[in-house]
């Protein structure tokens, strides 16, 4: 079947080749945990590493191995190390724009002109998490982020030292492909090791990180440009990553479960940190000083030493599915409507307060801290709703080996949550515009702007969290799409807002704005009505995919 490549490895319930025959993988695993046995590893690493069976039921044998090996320490940091890394790409778009006025002074250009890096920055970030994503889901987590690391310190560089219009426009998009990527790598990597039990919480996590940065970045860049000049933004950047990679390189391990499955399976060279790779030498050591023993060590997954050709073209695809495409739709007219929110706070609050730089900065603190706020409330209520439906058709939410997607409604367990969040949101952006013509105190809009960030939070983080349930093989890939559709509305909303504001006034613009997401909100039901249907669908138009391969 033509595409049946690039569009079976999206489908979370396919059956993939396991990274590691079953017999080794139950071994090692009997070798680290004294927990199951080896016939019941054996049906375990069918079950862990292919995805296909994840819920038990409560009068069944609970035979299925962990979702993840990992000790509850090493999940911890692994959520601290994602967040960190999550922050810089938001953190380098928002630092930046104090720097806006000085650069155009510096090189003697217009403010339009210095908006352009902006704009550049925008569309990488729409683009490159497409390559990253995908990738990352091939060859791993470690090696996409010492890539794109490496890119984003190089360009900070750069910037820091340029001279010229030209060099700041290429490197601040080398500067977006390098950072935009691990808002997707990041989902990526909690749901290696979460199960869809436990996974809001996590994914929550990172993206309450990204929604925090657009508060404390602003602040800081107009504290270094006042005090220290507009290079040492980048050289501020430049430091921050050196100190993520420094942690990151020698302690952070690999999470793809397509290299590792679910920890049980020792990671290539490239891919270990030098912490797991200690560890895999002592544990091969003590297995050689037992020469009667029969467990063996698995083999790592040979990775090829060409870079795999990411497959973009099956990351668009997923948008077209429908009930993937609807969501993707509303979140991003979602999206959209509440960065218009952002866009002209500076000019509003400067020109109806008389702010200077820092003041303005600080009034997007309340933004981010409902923004927080609001995934933190969310995350929890994530996991109380997934176990209250699944309480509801029978079964008993199992946290430590997942359970079986194919038959739970998911679309119920996340998207019930989604319309007291919504009409929160909507209600914020209708009322942002009315508060700004009214001219009232400096209570109003910021009340408004902490609401507004809690309600759209909360969203973002069930769809994200939704997605990664409904692609659970190709978390990096669902993800870049989800990124690449926001993104993309995001910057045209962006770009047209102050024109319509300059023609309909605050009040009616996001009158308007918040009309927009009502009209959109009834992909949320129709989802929630018919996504099982559609979901199951697609599993049996991939099954037949691989048949036909096969």
């Amino acid at each position: 079947m033509p595409g049946a490549d690039s569009e079976k490895t999206s489908e979370p319930h396919q059956e993939l080749d396991p990274a590691a025959d079953s017999t080794a993988d139950a071994e090692v695993t009997a070798v680290q945990d004294n927990v199951i046995t080896h016939d019941e590893s054996d049906n375990a690493n069918n079950l862990a590493n292919h995805g296909a069976d994840e819920t038990r039921n409560k009068n069944e044998e609970p035979t299925p191995q962990v979702h993840s090996v990992f000790s509850p320490r090493t999940k911890v940091f692994l959520v601290l190390m994602t967040v960190f890394s999550t922050l810089f790409s938001p953190f380098s778009s928002f630092i930046y724009l104090p720097a806006i006025t000085p650069i155009a002074a510096s090189y003697g250009r217009s403010i339009a002109d210095i908006n352009l890096s902006v704009t550049i920055y925008q569309v990488m970030q729409a683009v490159a998490p497409l390559f990253f994503g995908d990738l990352s889901d091939q060859i791993g987590r470690r090696p996409v982020y010492v890539i794109t690391f490496a890119i984003y310190l190089g360009a900070n560089i750069g910037l820091a030292l340029q001279n010229n219009y030209a060099a700041l426009m290429v490197l601040r998009a080398l500067q977006s492909t390098g950072s935009s990527a691990t808002v997707a790598i990041g989902s990526a990597v909690m749901a290696d090791f979460t199960t869809s039990a436990d996974r809001g919480g996590y994914i929550t996590a990172v993206q309450a990180s990204v929604m925090f940065a657009p508060a404390l970045a602003p602040v800081l860049g107009g504290i270094l440009t006042q005090f220290l000049g507009w290079r040492s933004t980048f050289w501020f950047l430049t430091i921050a990553a050196g100190v993520f990679l420094i942690i990151y390189l020698p302690f952070v391990p690999e999470t793809a479960r397509n290299i590792v499955g679910n920890g049980s399976i020792p990671p290539p060279r490239l891919n270990a940190s030098l912490t797991s790779a200690h560890q895999w030498r002592k544990r091969q050591a003590d297995l050689e000083s037992h020469p009667n023993s029969s467990a063996q060590q698995p083999q790592p997954k040979k990775i090829p030493m060409r870079i795999p050709i990411p497959n973009v073209l099956a990351a668009v695809l997923i948008m077209l599915e429908k009930d993937v495409g609807l969501l993707m739709f509303f979140m991003s007219l979602f999206v959209m409507a509440n960065y218009a929110m952002l866009v002209p706070l500076q000019d509003v609050i400067r020109r109806q307060y008389a702010f200077n730089d820092l003041q303005v900065g600080l009034c997007y603190i309340p933004y981010a801290v409902g923004s927080v706020t609001g995934a933190t409330v969310v995350g929890k209520l994530l996991n109380w709703n997934y176990g209250r439906v699944a309480r509801s058709i029978g079964v008993a939410p199992d946290r430590k080996r997942g359970d079986d997607m194919r038959a739970f409604p998911i679309e119920r367990a996340r998207l019930d949550l989604m319309w007291p969040c919504t009409i929160l949101a909507v209600g914020m952006i209708i009322a942002w515009g009315w508060v700004v013509d009214s001219g009232t105190s400096l209570a109003a809009p910021l009340v408004i702007l902490f609401f507004g960030g809690a309600g759209l939070s909360g969203p973002v983080s069930i769809l994200t969290t939704l997605l990664v349930d409904l692609y659970p093989m190709n978390p990096g890939r669902v993800s870049s799409t989800f990124n690449l559709t926001r993104a993309t509305l995001s910057a045209v909303g962006t770009a047209v807002v102050q024109y319509i504001i300059d023609a309909w006034g605050y009040g009616f613009t996001y009158l308007f704005m918040g009309c927009i997401v009502l009209a959109a909100s009834p992909c949320i039901w129709i989802v929630r009505r018919w996504g099982p249907k559609w979901r199951e669908e697609r599993y049996q138009r991939f099954k037949r995919a691989e048949g036909e391969d096969s």
